[in-house]
């Protein structure tokens, strides 16, 4: 399980998220065009849908996805207090913002409609906060979320050689599905090489390694830069779109 303090105060202190997330609001739009799809939009789901985002980070989602679903009461959530204070500068007042660590919900709900993106890899056991989620759906609500999967950054994992690679393991598709989830794989390059790659990282605030990663030396971090750009300096996002419905009753 990662250290959520420390996790917290990572991403608390990414002031340039917005400035280096691109990636980021890319995945949020895609996510907010296939909610907009789901019935949660076009029938009768409930008058006024009640929504929960779990870790909203600077609003990316919600700016994306609040206009597309107007009748719905919104609980913006993230680990980190300052990332909702963020989000309440972009996405304003009238919406409810609560600090809480998303693997472990403290609001019991029911949710007509709950989402997330590029939150659910920081999990620990991501099939058990699934599984909290589905429990708070309100019957027929939908749980829409995005996350990492296997694959991810490959390019640059390929770069360390021998070396040891700091780039968390992350679940495969197929493992995703078998949750009871429709996934689909999206795969997003950044490009630029891997000084930009790192600046990206730190700028957005995941620079927390795998448990027990110790770092490269920096001229072991060369080595992995020269061979990343050599090999075309591209890391590729793969990027799993999971939704499930609850039942009906």
């Amino acid at each position: 399980m990662k250290d959520r303090a420390s996790l917290a105060a990572a991403f608390g202190a990414a002031a340039a998220y917005d400035q280096h997330g691109a990636i980021q609001r890319a995945v949020a739009q895609e996510l907010a065009r296939r909610i907009a799809a789901l019935p949660v939009v076009s029938g009768p789901l409930a008058p006024h849908p009640q929504a929960l985002e779990v870790g909203c980070g600077t609003g990316f989602l919600g700016e994306a996805l609040m206009p597309l679903v107007p009748q719905a009461h919104w609980v913006m959530s993230d680990l980190a207090p300052p990332m909702l204070e963020r989000a309440r500068l972009r996405l304003g007042e009238g919406l409810r913002y609560h600090a809480m660590d998303g693997e472990f919900p403290d609001l019991d709900g029911p949710f007509d409609l709950i989402v997330s993106s590029l939150a659910f890899q920081w999990f620990g056991d991501l099939a058990a906060a699934v599984a909290r989620y589905r429990a708070r759906l309100a019957p027929a609500g939908w749980l829409a979320f995005t996350t990492l999967v296997e694959g991810s950054f490959a390019q640059w994992r390929a770069a360390h050689g021998a070396l040891p690679c700091g780039v968390p393991d992350y679940p495969a598709a197929a493992a995703l599905a078998r949750l009871g989830l429709a996934v689909e794989v999206l795969d997003l390059p950044f490009t630029g090489g891997g000084r930009a790659f790192l600046r990206h990282l730190h700028g957005i605030g995941a620079r927390l390694p795998r448990a027990g990663h110790r770092p490269l030396s920096p001229t072991q971090l060369k080595q992995v830069i020269a061979r990343f750009d050599a090999a075309g300096g591209v890391a590729t996002y793969r990027v799993a779109i999971c939704i499930l419905r609850g039942p009906a009753s």
